[in-house]
């Protein structure tokens, strides 16, 4: 009698802990303001991807909140002085989803396959300069490089550079397959993608950060309308609404069960002006439109006025940012008039803006058009939705063929380095198609100050050649350069550990509820 009271009381003791343990299982359920477009990041090119993809994968290096390289899948590296060779060491006893072992293969595989220009991934032209990837030990890598490349780890820091399984890449040579089976080392594994309506994943039991991650789940929900995310938000539907709309900031300040992750961000807003036409083809005229700017104002009208004024051409969180003073581009209404008059253009001139067509974009842009008018500057403003943008703007053959006049954008430096913050958009080997110089600026000063920062690993020397190169971009001014929005993540106040980077991609491998 005793034995069976016995076994019976054990029997209820395991069932209340089987209750406890699923009574604290926990789904973690965030919305976010669009679809992913899939999952391989070697083949994508949105923040927004590469922010669920980062809960499956991981790369060599990564960035931590401040933006600064830490190593994840890497233990340490050496490199020689001119940034040709790179050696990395690699940890042990790391596996993916799968059970396949992470070692030097995986990564020769995975960094092959990005180097390779026969397989058409939208990624290959941040990793065209490796040369060979070689496997010295079963956790070194070697990387030699076909030209100096001061860069190299930030850059194998970036969202696309992960580690998908050996395995998954032999069973899925297909892109299209490959892409909608992702198999990486991260916490999270991937089950299922229902488009338009949600994304599942599930805890990775074996993942090699013991004791994480703390939630057992996260569905990740599209919800393109801002004052839907908000309301699922406030209602408990969801945990998290990634980014925060800043115009709903006050809305969930108001409510006591709600908090927000505000963090520095890096997306550089900026108008480009097109140097081959006329008018900007005279540095006066795209310095005075810089002085005609209150980039205060536009922080507040487009941002809440949480985020900072551009001091340079690079934002503050980006290695070997430098703050300017000369020109002091400060609102200056009487400085621009007088640059205007010196320039011939005394009575204004009319222009186009090119911009996006969603709500922000379009109240930001309207905000700037009376702010150029008080020159002279007439701003017809010409909002596009996202495609036919990219066609128009990024798809022109020949630059005498460019119908954009100035152009109302942002631009995030997602390896951190200031080579992709400035190589993209003002080197002249970047001009439209080949990379974003949408100014079709040319100076061959800042050419050769971009390139002296990738031709030595040599951190002091790069710090010199960007320094060079920033004077130079913010005097010439080939962009109204005006500031950059703090990242805002409305969260359950109970939440922590989901915030955005300064990239704006979204971390949430950190998260637990109280």
């Amino acid at each position: 009698m005793h034995s069976t009271l016995l076994r019976k009381s054990l029997l209820a003791a395991g069932l209340a802990l089987c209750f406890a343990a699923s009574a604290q299982a926990k789904d973690l359920r965030i919305s976010m303001y669009a679809d992913v477009t899939g999952f391989d990041p070697h083949d994508t090119t949105d923040t927004l991807s590469y922010s669920i993809q980062s809960g499956i994968f991981e790369r060599l290096f990564q960035f931590d909140s401040k933006m600064a390289v830490v190593p994840v899948l890497a233990t340490d590296y050496t490199s020689n002085s001119d940034a040709t060779e790179f050696t990395i060491n690699l940890r042990h006893d790391v596996t993916f989803q799968d059970g396949t072992p992470f070692n030097a293969d995986a990564v020769k595989a995975n960094l092959d396959r990005l180097a390779n220009p026969a397989n058409h991934l939208k990624r290959n032209s941040l990793f065209s300069m490796i040369k060979t990837v070689e496997a010295v030990s079963p956790y070194q890598v070697k990387i030699t490089l076909n030209k100096p490349f001061g860069a190299m780890i930030n850059t194998l820091a970036h969202p696309s550079a992960v580690m998908h399984s050996p395995a998954s890449l032999k069973q899925y040579p297909n892109e299209q397959d490959l892409s909608v089976h992702p198999v990486g080392t991260g916490p999270f594994k991937f089950v299922e993608w229902q488009q338009g309506k949600d994304v599942k994943l599930v805890k990775y039991d074996n993942y090699w950060q013991k004791g994480w991650p703390k939630v057992d789940s996260v569905t990740l929900y599209p919800t393109p309308e801002d004052s839907t995310q908000v309301a699922k938000l406030k209602s408990g539907g969801v945990d998290a609404v990634y980014p925060l709309p800043s115009d709903l900031v006050d809305t969930v300040k108001s409510d006591p069960k709600l908090d927000i992750a505000q963090d520095p961000g890096i997306y550089l807003y900026y108008i480009a002006f097109n140097t081959q036409k006329k008018e900007f083809s005279d540095v006066r005229v795209r310095q005075a439109i810089n002085y005609a700017i209150d980039r205060n104002l536009w922080l507040k009208v487009g941002f809440a006025g949480l985020g900072s004024p551009s001091t340079s051409p690079l934002p503050k969180n980006v290695q070997f940012y430098q703050k300017q003073t000369t020109p002091d581009y400060s609102y200056n209404i009487a400085k621009a008039k007088e640059l205007m008059k010196e320039a011939g253009y005394e009575k204004g001139f009319d222009v186009e803006m090119w911009s996006s067509n969603k709500t922000d974009r379009i109240r930001s842009a309207q905000f700037l058009k009376q702010q150029l008018s008080l020159i002279g500057v007439r701003v017809k403003l010409v909002p596009m939705d996202a495609g036919t943008l990219t066609q128009r703007l990024w798809s022109t053959p020949k630059p005498a063929e460019a119908k954009v006049e100035m152009y109302y954008g942002a631009w995030s430096a997602s390896t951190g380095d200031a080579d992709w913050a400035l190589r993209p958009l003002f080197a002249t080997e970047s001009w439209i198609p080949s990379a974003y110089n949408v100014s079709y600026y040319s100076n061959k000063q800042v050419d050769a100050a971009i390139t002296a920062g990738l031709q030595t690993a040599d951190v002091e020397k790069r710090k010199a050649a960007y320094a060079d190169a920033q004077k130079l971009l913010w005097a010439d001014a080939p962009m109204a350069y005006l500031g950059v929005p703090d990242n805002l993540v409305g969260k359950s106040k109970d939440l922590s550990g989901v915030y955005m980077l300064a990239d704006g991609s979204l971390i949430f491998n950190q998260a637990q509820f109280k």
